[in-house]
């Protein structure tokens, strides 16, 4: 079941703020990651005919996001993973919590920050990353709890 050019528009403006606040995620940079929603958006709707199942839109489009995201870090060769202090709807609580969190992830490679933004920030599961990611459930988990060592050990609770 192919999804049309209104579903299309539904679903992109659904998962909009989304796909901005994962390619910021990545790429600290409000400019760059409007550029990449709408880079995004194009891929996505270019290549609407290949998804099948709309349930599965969200995550597909967020992979094509986070692809842009990291097509452009290698573009710059710049890999930098900061802050959502933009994100206007949180509390300032919430928002430091967020900082402390996004800074802390700059001690980890990009596998493990790709897993734990998915497992903490998306709270997918380790079978969800694991199709997401198209590596074994026990990988993810290796790196899923390795960088929770690392984040303790740079929080220093170790």
């Amino acid at each position: 079941m192919k999804i049309n050019e209104k579903e299309f528009e539904t679903l992109f403006k659904q998962y909009k703020n989304d796909i901005y606040r994962i390619a910021y995620t990545y790429v600290n940079n409000e400019a760059d990651a409007l550029d990449i929603v709408q880079e995004s958006a194009y891929q996505a709707y270019i290549s609407k005919d290949k998804i099948r199942d709309k349930n599965k839109f969200k995550s597909w489009i967020l992979k094509i996001a986070v692809n842009k995201s990291k097509d452009l870090l290698r573009k710059n060769k710049l890999i930098s993973l900061e802050d959502l202090s933009n994100v206007n709807t949180m509390q300032a609580e919430d928002k430091e919590s967020v900082n402390i969190f996004m800074e802390n992830l700059k001690v980890l490679s990009m596998d493990e920050k790709n897993v734990i933004v998915l497992k903490v920030y998306f709270e997918y599961t380790f079978e969800m990353i694991s199709d997401e990611l198209k590596i074994p459930i026990s990988t993810v988990k290796s790196k899923y709890y390795r960088a929770l060592e690392k984040l303790k050990i740079e929080e220093g609770l170790v």
